[in-house]
């Protein structure tokens, strides 16, 4: 199993010692990540809400008081542990400090030539590896509750949580089968609901499970709902956590029946149908651009669409999403440790200094990534988060707009292969009223998606009649380029840096890729180099009159 990060802030201390202190850190494993602040209080406060930090170093000549670093570890519901760095000998190299309720606090004789000290170090360094890879556990376990969650109410099969003869919970197609509501079945005990002549049996049913002797997995009994008519059914017990307390899962399918019903379903799936766009009052972040005051841009107009002569009837492509796909997605929306990240693209040739121009990305925290990738099939996973980029996105145009800054909006190739995606996107734009003109559109372009895919020409009309421009990502120079350029005239284009390295080895090589960048610059064609591709490809790029760099990952 492959040993997680360790997270460590050290607050500065004399000069001559925290040097020592974060070599030594960075001696004892490669997978300790070391932030060092300065001791001031407002920069230390504001460290203290990573709730990812292992071990937090203090050296006590900083003035900053434990008690308080402490009391705000407390209230932020820290797991970390505080290390007090102190010259004075105590009687033992480490010891605890109790008194902070919850929060725990180590003073470390710390002198880097004693070798009891360095071993009292590396314990400590070992405890807090152990107790990140706990804490990693528990959100593990988390994450698999909230997926049970997810999974009991998306399912058409009754099921109840129950402890003690009562409900805890219920889904939909549960209540649906026994109950008017969750209300009433939480005041009515499981066994008002079985005929009283059979009652007897299911008590024993359940006690197997509480004695550990469970002789028989299903049991059939007679039900009697609150309405309607009674009828038989197999009930099944499965033990589990519910909110954390030990209770069973009641699983209950009427017989006769392969499926039962929820409640309230509509004839077609929602998925068949692109879901609205909700609108998100989230806070905007102090340093995001989206604050910015801008300075207005006129829209640009000089798009040209694909030719086409006949215009044939797009049948509307029906979703291959599971029904858990629309509840995840709302659930990330709705989610306040998701949100955009925009990557400003830095400029090699002076250009119109009005605008900004930025990729758009999403930031995601592991714990969310981690929920969607444990529950939804891994082929949906880059058409799931291109959605909620999407999405977040047009909440933030319709909220800020776009004035004074170049959005460019990269989307991965499985979503363009994807219909129903095509249309969702199509009827967004359709129906969406803010102003999206300096939105950029960077898709990986083919020949076949162009010339044949008529649900990508619906969606190209949209983006022309919203005044949106279309860019191509990943491109590489082949005998399709020239066909592409001609058919979609993009204002940008971002280069494959997989194309770039492996094509790029040799003088005559490099020269074709310079003439190929002064051509498309001409052309008032805008080239973006790719990341990460090295300090001398950069230079080719910047010599090649390209226009921009981009310095962050945009994934």
């Amino acid at each position: 199993m492959k040993q997680k990060e360790l997270h460590c802030l050290v607050i500065r201390g004399h000069t001559g010692r925290y040097p020592v202190l974060v070599q030594a850190l960075t001696k004892f494993s490669n997978n300790i990540k070391i932030d060092l602040i300065d001791n001031d209080a407002a920069t230390v406060k504001k460290a203290l809400l990573n709730k990812k930090l292992g071990l937090i170093f203090l050296f006590q000549e900083s003035g900053l008081a434990m008690n308080v670093l402490a009391d705000i570890l407390q209230k932020n519901g820290s797991e970390s542990i505080l290390v007090s760095l102190d010259d004075s000998k105590p009687q033992s190299a480490l010891s605890v400090k109790t008194g902070y309720t919850g929060v725990q606090v180590c003073n470390l004789h710390y002198r880097p030539s004693g070798a009891i000290v360095n071993l009292a170090l590396k314990f400590l360094l070992q405890y807090a590896f152990l107790k990140t890879e706990f804490r990693n556990c528990k959100s593990l376990l988390r994450v698999s509750e909230q997926r049970c969650h997810w999974l009991v109410d998306s399912s058409s099969e009754a099921v109840a949580y129950v402890v003690n003869d009562l409900h805890l919970y219920a889904n939909h197609a549960y209540v649906n089968l026994l109950s008017d509501s969750l209300h009433s079945l939480k005041v009515t005990t499981v066994s008002d609901l079985i005929r009283e002549d059979e009652r007897e049996v299911f008590f024993d049913f359940v006690r197997q499970y509480e004695n550990k002797s469970v002789k028989a997995s299903a049991l059939v009994v007679t039900l009697h709902p609150q309405k309607g008519e009674d009828f038989r059914a197999s009930i099944r017990l499965i033990p589990t956590v519910f909110s954390g307390k030990r209770c069973y899962q009641l699983w209950i399918r009427k017989l006769g029946a392969k499926r039962l019903p929820i409640k309230g379903a509509k004839e077609k799936s929602a998925l068949n149908e692109p879901p609205p766009i909700v609108v998100n009052t989230l806070d905007n972040k102090a340093k995001s651009p989206w604050l910015d005051d801008p300075i207005s841009k006129k829209p640009n107009t000089d798009n040209q669409s694909i030719s086409i002569k006949t215009e044939p009837k797009i049948k509307i492509p029906l979703s291959n999403k599971p029904s858990i796909y629309c509840k995840l997605l709302k659930q990330i929306i709705l989610s306040n440790e998701i949100s955009l990240e925009l990557s400003k693209l830095d400029m090699f040739s002076p250009v119109d200094a009005s605008t900004r121009q930025y990729m758009v990305d999403l930031n995601v925290l592991e714990n969310e990534y981690a929920t969607v990738s444990s529950i939804l099939d891994k082929k949906y996973h880059t058409v799931f988060w291109d959605q909620v980029m999407l999405i977040l996105l047009f909440q933030r145009l319709k909220q800020t707009g776009s004035k004074g800054m170049k959005l460019l909006i990269p989307l991965a190739e499985e979503s363009m292969q994807d219909d129903w995606f095509k249309y969702w996107l199509s009827s967004s734009l359709s129906r969406f009223k803010g102003d999206v003109s300096n939105c950029v559109f960077l898709f990986p372009l083919s020949i076949d998606l162009l010339t044949k895919d008529l649900g990508f020409k619906k969606l190209h009309q949209e983006l022309i009649q919203h005044h949106c421009a279309i860019g191509i990502d990943s491109f590489g120079i082949n005998q399709q380029t020239k066909l592409i350029l001609e058919v979609i005239a993009p204002e940008f284009i971002r280069f494959s840096k997989k194309w770039v390295l492996s094509n790029i080895k040799n003088n005559k090589q490099a020269l074709k890729l310079v003439n190929t960048i002064k051509i498309l610059e001409k052309k008032k064609i805008k080239v973006i180099a790719p990341y990460q591709s090295g300090e001398k490809m950069m230079q080719l790029f910047d010599m090649s009159g390209a226009s921009f760099r981009q310095e962050q990952i945009v994934s």
